[in-house]
């Protein structure tokens, strides 16, 4: 090696070196760890946002439909409304953990935003259904491919931030849940005054807000990273330093030094479901968004809390996976208990008097 080669290699052991040493004694700069984060926060956290506003405004847009004559135009009369919306349900739970399990494999830049082009694709194709069976396929293959989406975020977030960053972060996100009803009812009052092609009313609801799903999809594909170490909007150093953070997060819970290199075993499936953080914050979170009182009083914002706590004390990436998944399948059972709740029966009948 000659003296230039040795200087260059001098140098980057400078570089690198006073960020971390060996994995049990490293110790990251605060303030390079305050970039990574901000860093983030800004390329992963606003996209996250907008996938879960766009689910929640395709997800609840056949309520605003209903109002707009779709129960008119397909007959839905007697409890199909209902049935309807219980269809979309069965797939999105049974999908839960399979799809947490392939999160990683396929990529989460690319998977999440996979998912969100696929129902974008089927939202869109609701607005041309003419029979009530159209609109039960149509509901059954908009759940399947929305399933994996909740629990698969905070896979994918639990990949870049470590435990006592996690709630946060997930609580930004699920701010558009709330948002998207606000959001949601505009966008459908003014497409339900599109009267164009045969096509009159409700149909616009789905086909706009499906083809907006798309678009917004396409484009997520091209910046959300897949792992710390496929975040292009690193340096080579924040890069490193981003993986090594979540090596001392896990606690020598797994002996692979990046998540990629994690391979699913039948073990961490076992280890999930017996684990008693995963069999009582799934009841627990079942018990918050069943319709009750206690959804009524506010109780409903705790969501995020809940399932960052469970994703918190579940490790390596597999054991995390299934139990994420498994909970949120869990607590969505609680939608067979809503969507019977209000029957078309049990409505108020309103005599106008002259």
């Amino acid at each position: 090696m000659d003296v230039k080669e040795n200087g260059q290699q001098e140098y980057k052991e400078k570089e690198t070196l006073p960020v971390f040493e060996e994995v049990e004694q490293a110790v990251i700069d605060p303030a390079l760890n305050r970039r990574i984060t901000a860093r983030f926060d800004r390329h992963i956290v606003p996209w996250l946002f907008g996938l879960w506003l766009l689910a929640f405004i395709d997800r609840s847009n056949i309520g605003n439909a209903r109002i707009d004559g779709l129960s008119e135009d397909l007959k839905l009369d007697g409890d199909k409304f209902n049935i309807a919306l219980t269809v979309f349900y069965i797939p999105y739970i049974l999908i839960d953990v399979p799809s947490n399990w392939v999160v990683k494999h396929f990529g989460a830049g690319r998977y999440l935003p996979g998912l969100l082009i696929s129902w974008g694709i089927v939202g869109m194709c609701t607005g041309f259904t003419k029979s009530y069976g159209g609109l039960l396929a149509c509901r059954f293959f908009l759940g399947l491919c929305e399933g994996g989406l909740l629990g698969g975020m905070i896979l994918y977030l639990s990949m870049f931030y470590r435990r006592h960053e996690m709630l946060f972060r997930i609580g930004l996100f699920y701010c558009a849940a709330p948002l998207s009803g606000a959001f949601g009812g505009l966008l459908a009052t003014g497409l339900a005054e599109i009267h164009y092609g045969g096509y009159n009313r409700w149909p616009w609801i789905f086909i706009v807000e499906g083809i907006i799903t798309i678009l917004y999809g396409i484009v997520t594909v091209f910046y959300l990273p897949a792992t710390p170490d496929d975040s292009q909007f690193l340096s080579a150093i924040e890069k490193e330093a981003a993986v090594h953070r979540m090596n001392l997060d896990a606690h020598g819970a797994t002996k692979a030094s990046k998540v990629e290199a994690e391979t699913f075993s039948w073990r961490w499936v076992r280890m999930a479901i017996l684990n008693v953080n995963t069999i009582l914050l799934s009841l627990n979170f079942f018990a918050i968004i069943t319709p009750t009182f206690f959804v009524a009083i506010g109780v409903f914002p705790s969501s995020p809390a809940v399932m960052g706590w469970l994703a918190n004390n579940l490790a390596p990436h597999y054991v995390r996976a299934t139990g994420t998944g498994l909970q949120i399948a869990i607590a969505n059972c609680a939608a067979f208990i809503a969507t019977f709740t209000y029957l078309q029966k049990d409505a108020y009948v309103t005599i106008l008097a002259l």
